[in-house]
């Protein structure tokens, strides 16, 4: 289901630092990355470490703040369906993958 052009630009719009996604390493330290924007969120996907990434995979830290922060169900969903067990490799395609297609959608419903 397309969303409307308003829920497009809630969906895309920026967050208060305080609210953008925080990017940790395992052990719990902050590694200096943090997405206030789906954009963001992307690039920093594609810069992190797989460590950073399978950890919040692992935990449901994406689609948590996507669904309570961002307000995007449908791509907490599709993140929701990844296989836990992927291989590192996957994951690193699969999860940039489908954020980078969630983003050309909203933009294609908000020019």
């Amino acid at each position: 289901m397309a969303p409307s052009c308003a829920k497009a630009h809630e969906i895309l719009r920026s967050v208060p630092y305080e609210k953008g996604f925080h990017f940790f390493s395992p052990d719990g330290h902050h590694i200096g990355e943090t997405a206030t924007t789906l954009c963001f969120f992307l690039k920093d996907l594609q810069r992190v470490g797989i460590e950073s990434v399978r950890f919040h995979f692992s935990r449901g830290d994406f689609q948590k703040w996507l669904r309570t922060t961002i307000g995007d169900q449908e791509l907490a969903n599709a993140i929701d369906s990844i296989d836990q067990n992927t291989s590192d490799e996957n994951l690193l395609t699969q999860l940039p993958d489908l954020v980078e297609k969630r983003i050309t959608h909203l933009k294609s419903t908000h020019p």
